[in-house]
């Protein structure tokens, strides 16, 4: 989804906002907008994240279907090429 770098950066800063978030309620027993946000953000990216992972295992297993499908067919046209070349030479 993103690459190292970036996922690094965002995930230290939504580490460091969820503590921070943990600290209040902790302190307040409330939570205030400024930390509510950033617990939305990081539970947002870990739902696109796992739905990201999923779409790739998905992608690959189809990939991987019309892979065989292409071998087959290609295998079923060799087949009859030959049977139609050997049934030229037979009449």
């Amino acid at each position: 989804m993103f690459d190292e770098a970036t996922h690094t950066v965002l995930m230290k800063f939504l580490d460091k906002k969820s503590k921070d978030a943990e600290q209040e309620i902790s302190q307040k027993g409330i939570m205030s907008e400024e930390h509510a946000i950033p617990l939305i953000l990081r539970s947002q990216f870990n739902h696109i994240a796992h739905l990201d992972a999923e779409l790739t295992t998905f992608r690959e297993q189809v990939d991987k279907r019309f892979e065989r499908m292409e071998r087959n067919l290609f295998a079923s046209v060799a087949f009859l090429a030959s049977l139609i070349t050997i049934f030229r030479f037979v009449h």
